[in-house]
Formats: C-alpha cells, structure tokens, sequence
C-alpha cells in the first residue's frame, strides 16, 4: 500500500481488479468518474484501490481528475485514491483487506478473478469487458448474479451496482456452494461454473 493509506477500524476499501492480461480501461475511467466516485463516498468508502496493471498512464490521468472532483466536494468524509501494478503473487492480500473491511471488490469477468474474490465471501461487483471479441464474460456474469454469487456491473455507468452491493452483503449465496447428502462435500469450481452456465450432464 501506497504511504497515503491511513488504516483506521473506520476504513472501508473498495478494490478494483482489472486483469492481467489485457488491461481493462475503460473500468479504470469508469470508477474514477466522478458519478462512481460519489456513490463511492456516498456507501462510506473510506479508501478506493485500483489495480492498473499496464494501463498506469490512463490511471494516473484518470486519478488526477478524481482528486481533483474529490478536492472540490469538501465533504467531512475523504476518500483516498490508490494504485498498484500487476502482482503475480495474487491479489489475498488486498481482498483480506477488503473483507476485514467490509468493503467491496469490482473485478472484470476473468473467472480466476472471480473465484478469487468469491473465497472471501465479500461483495463482488462484476464488469463483464463487452469489448473482448468472443468473450463469455458477459453470461458468466448474468449466470453468477442469477446464482447470487455476485452483482453485475456496466461499465458505462457503475453506480446502481456500488449502491446495490451493500444490500447485497446479506444476501449473497455461500460459495461453493455445499452438495446435499449425509456427507457434505463442496463441489470442483469446474462443475460449479457448468452449472451456473447450464452445461448439465
């Protein structure tokens, strides 16, 4: 974490996940606008973390701005803008941080990102990447919010999902979920997305 981050019990982070193989900026921009900014602040985020990966020139411009609308609205209440590159090592750390929080995690529709986040049974906001050219993120993610796993967001406009996901903290499905039977036994993250999707034998 950047020397900016002054963690009290009060904090509450909102990370955001971008991939890492092809960096996804237009939620970069997204979450740095000023409408998601707002709803940000509005949810009592306290701290708002965003993985930039390659994409750290669109950032740091994208961030500049947001300071400068945070700096504008002289409310009581800040909220601290960050950044990191890319970890090969994962992301636990940052969503530890997240759930000791109770905050938030808005991650593109990578599976990996998703399944990583899930573990931590916080509130996920998933940002299916519409530009991809024969992607499935976008059913994988309308798939996960039927299931209850996950909040799906849109990129263009963010803030009905961060309104929606604190509701959502108690209402969000156990992951895995726990097959029936007298001896209970969490299914493969395989079958649980083939079911999700509806490939059933």
């Amino acid at each position: 974490m950047a020397e900016t981050w002054k963690w009290t019990p009060e904090s509450k982070l909102c990370f955001v996940t971008t991939g890492a193989t092809a960096p996804f900026t237009a939620l970069i921009e997204s979450v740095l606008s000023p409408s998601c900014l707002d709803a940000l602040r509005d949810g009592g985020f306290t701290h708002l973390l965003v993985q930039y990966g390659s994409a750290k020139d669109i950032y740091d411009e994208c961030s500049s701005r947001a300071r400068a609308h945070l700096d504008q609205q002289q409310q009581k209440q800040g909220l601290v803008v960050d950044g990191i590159d890319f970890n090969p090592n994962g992301l636990q750390a940052q969503f530890k941080l997240v759930q000791r929080s109770r905050g938030l995690v808005i991650s593109h529709a990578g599976s990996g990102s998703i399944l990583e986040a899930l573990r931590y049974q916080i509130p996920l906001v998933v940002v299916p990447n519409t530009g991809l050219l024969g992607n499935h993120q976008d059913e994988l993610a309308v798939a996960m919010e039927r299931q209850n796993y996950v909040v799906r967001g849109h990129v263009h406009d963010l803030t009905p999902a961060i309104r929606k996901s604190e509701d959502f903290r108690t209402k969000m499905s156990q992951f895995p979920p726990v097959t029936s039977g007298k001896h209970r036994e969490t299914k493969s993250f395989a079958a649980i997305m083939d079911e999700t999707m509806g490939f059933m034998d």
